[in-house]
């Protein structure tokens, strides 16, 4: 949860505390609320239907950039490791649909970007075999626009 200083410490149940370059200490409010709502975008990410997908995603953007950096760093670790199975071939495309709303709306750092590369080159090659068929040309994508909105 992003309820926490960068030194991991929780300062008290609703606020943040985030410490600027230039020693000026700004501290945000973060309702429980904000926490509930993200909770349930990111388990949309890896919902059956397309278009839960897609508007989780949307909705993720959308908070994630009225909140403080802090928090960007914690939803960006909670949408990568939607990516840790591969067999999960929602949760891949959810997530790519994720890191592109957060690239599209200036939101990954160049300092996360070594986290984030190597899953979406991964999601550009992703490929599941089920049975006689194969799973994965949304997961690509998906990675495809998540490479436009990088460049973007």
């Amino acid at each position: 949860s992003c309820n926490k200083t960068k030194s991991g410490k929780l300062p008290n149940k609703q606020s943040v505390r985030v410490e600027e370059e230039d020693d000026d200490d700004s501290l945000f409010y973060v309702p429980d609320q904000v926490e509930d709502v993200m909770g349930q975008l990111l388990l949309a990410l890896a919902d059956p239907a397309t278009v839960v997908r897609w508007s989780a995603a949307k909705g993720i953007g959308r908070v994630t950039e009225r909140l403080p950096a802090l928090c960007a760093h914690d939803i960006l670790d909670a949408v990568l490791s939607l990516c840790k199975d591969e067999e999960k071939d929602h949760a891949w495309h959810g997530a790519c649909l994720a890191l592109a709303e957060l690239a599209r709306r200036g939101l990954l750092l160049p300092s996360r970007l070594e986290d984030v590369v190597p899953l979406v080159v991964r999601a550009v090659q992703y490929d599941v075999r089920r049975g006689p068929t194969s799973v994965g040309s949304n997961v690509r994508d998906a990675a495809c626009y998540t490479y436009w909105a990088f460049a973007r």
